[in-house]
């Protein structure tokens, strides 16, 4: 890709991340609530860290990629409020956030010269890995700071402030692990049936173009 095309692509996705963080001021005002304002500046700062990222290291993440940084911290921070109230809302996360992670990486280490098996091989073990540290991270945040990070909560009817446990800490986090896990593989075992699958036809095109 030639540098102009490069410079317009980083701008349109300024103007885009501009556009989001905009947004999300504009629905700040409109709340006006400290929790609110923790979780949209948060959101604004990973979706501008993302950008830098990419923009700094000339990775050169398309539309795709960007969808799914936006669906992660809008998950994750501007929606946090619903892990108190639906509890496999966290579960649903542990299984496809670690997939778009997982294609988030795929396109980062594109350029290195690595076979198929041992590219995928390589994320799954980042991906799995990134996912033991969160939850350390989390376990550690909850040990200093009571934030209620790992098990399953609910809210008490009885008062905002007030929450019910439905899964034990350690139960809550192996299942979290399993998950992440299953997300992996799934798309692991996707692009290797997608890889040779598409060798496969290759190799049958070339073999029709000798005869």
């Amino acid at each position: 890709m030639s540098q102009e095309k490069r410079r317009r692509r980083y701008k349109i996705k300024r103007r885009v991340i501009l556009l989001i963080c905009i947004i999300i001021l504009a629905l700040l005002y409109a709340f006006k609530n400290t929790s609110f304002l923790l979780r949209s500046l948060s959101t604004i700062g990973f979706i501008i860290f993302f950008y830098i990222v990419d923009h700094l290291f000339d990775i050169d993440f398309n539309e795709k990629h960007y969808a799914f940084a936006l669906i992660i911290t809008f998950s994750s921070f501007l929606l946090s409020p619903l892990y108190f109230i639906y509890p496999q809302y966290d579960k649903i996360q542990h299984l496809i956030i670690p997939m778009m992670y997982c294609s988030i990486i795929f396109h980062m280490i594109s350029h290195l010269q690595l076979h198929m098996k041992w590219r995928l091989t390589f994320i799954f073990f980042l991906v799995v890995g990134s996912l033991s540290l969160f939850e350390l991270g989390e376990y550690t945040l909850d040990y200093f700071f009571n934030l209620n990070l790992q098990g399953v909560f609910l809210r008490d009817l009885q008062g905002l402030q007030k929450f019910s446990i439905i899964m034990d800490r350690l139960d809550d986090t192996m299942i979290d692990i399993a998950l992440g896990v299953i997300g992996t593989l799934f798309y692991t075992g996707t692009m290797i049936l997608w890889y040779y699958k598409t060798k496969t036809q290759q190799k049958f095109l070339n073999k029709n173009k000798n005869h």
